[in-house]
């Protein structure tokens, strides 16, 4: 599964289950409810780092950076994930726009049952074409019941600008190509020294480092996915060399690319 870094989503609500879900620091301007029911799945939640076991609950508000990392085997994993809109009549409650969650973590046993089944029921209902109000009831029904266990407060840092949300939104539609910080301040005119320290602020990961995290989440779906070369797999997530692909790969992975296919089809 493939998910943009930003976008402004209008085909929403939306539903899907992964038995993997790897992907760097990222933003949009939807929220997202993460379900664990097998596996351990590691969240970033703005600053904080946060480890979900089968029954964690997690939500995500809008506009905040967050990133995962499944740390079991895909075979042993199970993930929902449910995105819905800010529109409040299908989708995120007006009390929470623009603010932050203080524990977005939580066990599903620690809320009202009404959530663990109102959300398995978005799950299935979700992306049916003619289920609409069935999906509007049922989000209804699952804020109201976890609003009570939310605590709630107001943001600190302000919100993420336009500018760093179209940088963001312009290297997820361009990373299979060549890109620089040169490239990137001629495309859109903005000094290249500001486009680094939005990188830096907004998703605390450099320009390079955070290019190479999408290429390489890329490469890790083609990688179990396909059947490319590993030379064509380099190529097709914007790397110039296979030298270069195997050298981030293990940076960021901790094995070569061969190794992480051979274990993913076991």
């Amino acid at each position: 599964m493939i998910i943009p870094f930003y976008e402004y989503n209008h085909n929403l609500p939306h539903a899907s289950t992964m038995e993997s879900l790897d992907f760097p620091p990222h933003l949009h301007n939807c929220s997202e409810m993460i379900r664990v029911r097998a596996g351990v799945l590691k969240v970033q939640i703005d600053t904080g780092n946060h480890t979900l076991h089968a029954g964690d609950l997690a939500v995500i508000l809008p506009n905040t950076i967050h990133s995962f990392q499944t740390l079991t085997q895909p075979c042993g994993t199970l993930i929902d994930m449910i995105t819905c809109s800010q529109d409040p009549q299908a989708g995120l409650p007006r009390q929470l726009t623009g603010r932050i969650l203080a524990e977005p973590v939580r066990p599903v046993s620690s809320c009202h049952p009404d959530v663990d089944y109102a959300f398995s029921t978005l799950l299935s209902e979700v992306n049916e074409a003619d289920s609409a109000p069935i999906v509007s009831a049922y989000f209804q029904i699952l804020w109201h019941r976890l609003l009570p266990s939310l605590e709630v407060t107001d943001a600190v840092a302000p919100p993420v600008s336009n500018l760093a949300a179209n940088l963001i939104a312009y290297v997820a539609g361009h990373f299979q190509s060549p890109l620089s910080l040169d490239s990137l301040s001629r495309e859109l005119g903005v000094c290249r020294f500001h486009i680094s320290r939005i990188f830096t602020q907004v998703l605390h990961m450099g320009f390079y480092e955070y290019v190479n995290a999408l290429r390489i989440n890329y490469a890790k779906n083609l990688l179990l996915g396909t059947e490319y070369k590993i030379l064509e797999v380099a190529e097709l997530s914007g790397f110039q060399s296979q030298q270069t692909f195997n050298r981030n790969f293990r940076e960021f992975c901790g094995m070569t690319p061969s190794i992480y296919r051979q274990r993913g089809l076991l």
